[in-house]
């Protein structure tokens, strides 16, 4: 468990390791040398009262030290968010069991950004 500051100042209990996820970004599983790899993942975490926050991890993986940094997003940034990772990968498309999360989560937003690539 890991608690962060929100952005309107409250403070959030997380668990990235069960907290589900919206997208990840591969992380390397071979550490060799100078192996630099970076990335950000967008999870979800519903509360009790049924409050929804949206966090992104944005993290280093350099050598055998890994730095990560946490901040909330609004609905509005996750969607743009995912909307640029969309965008980036163009005609290629996201990895099928990361469409399924997007499209799990955040439901329409794969056919909104697929429909900007025809």
């Amino acid at each position: 468990m890991k608690t962060i500051r929100t952005s309107d100042g409250k403070w959030l209990d997380i668990e990235p390791k069960t907290d589900p996820w919206i997208f990840k970004t591969p992380h390397s599983t071979v550490r060799a040398g100078l192996d630099y790899r970076q990335g950000d993942d967008l999870h979800i975490r519903d509360l009790p009262d049924g409050e929804r926050y949206y966090y992104l991890i944005s993290w280093i993986d350099w050598q055998r030290d890994k730095k990560e940094s946490f901040r909330t997003l609004s609905e509005d940034e996750a969607r743009n968010f995912i909307r640029d990772k969309i965008k980036a990968a163009g005609k290629i498309g996201l990895d099928p069991d990361v469409s399924d999360h997007i499209e799990k989560y955040l439901p329409g937003l794969m056919k909104e950004g697929n429909k900007s690539h025809r």
